[in-house]
């Protein structure tokens, strides 16, 4: 059974640089941005989306627990003024935990958490070559709203 707790500024801090790392890598896949300038582009929109860290107003950040270990973590934006839904901004799954069923755990999580304060309605992006978690988010019954592609030129 998984669960959620609010993440601290301390993990928060260790998972950062990871995160921002791993999107900007994917951002480079996805053709969204150059690899010279991914990370600093990362790393200035994560310091504009969450100046105070975990305690960035709008924002929920949980750690997702499984028998007192971490198992993978999510990030939720509330909606506001400028968008009417809550966002999934991040989540992930642990390496180790993989396989469990622990992303739908967390993201089922997420909408009881959301649904509790009020929140009618749950959006997220997925890059397109993550077939994994876009199974997993049809399956869970998101629709697609919308769709970017691209083609790399020779």
């Amino acid at each position: 059974m998984l669960t959620l707790r609010p993440m601290t500024q301390a993990e928060f801090d260790a998972l950062l640089p990871i995160l921002n790392r791993e999107y900007a890598e994917e951002s480079v896949r996805a053709g969204r941005d150059h690899p010279d300038t991914a990370l600093a582009n990362v790393e200035a929109m994560m310091a504009g989306l969450l100046p105070d860290g975990v305690g960035t107003a709008g924002h929920l950040i949980f750690a997702g627990e499984v028998d007192g270990a971490v198992a993978g973590h999510i990030w939720l934006g509330l909606p506001d003024e400028k968008r009417p839904q809550a966002w999934v901004y991040e989540v992930q799954v642990a390496a180790a935990h993989r396989g469990k069923g622990y992303g739908r755990a967390l993201m089922l999580a997420a909408e009881e958490e959301l649904k509790a304060r009020g929140v009618t309605r749950l959006g997220l992006n997925v890059f397109g070559p993550n077939t994994v978690a876009r199974g997993l988010y049809e399956s869970l019954g998101y629709e697609t709203a919308s769709v970017q592609m691209s083609k790399e030129l020779a």
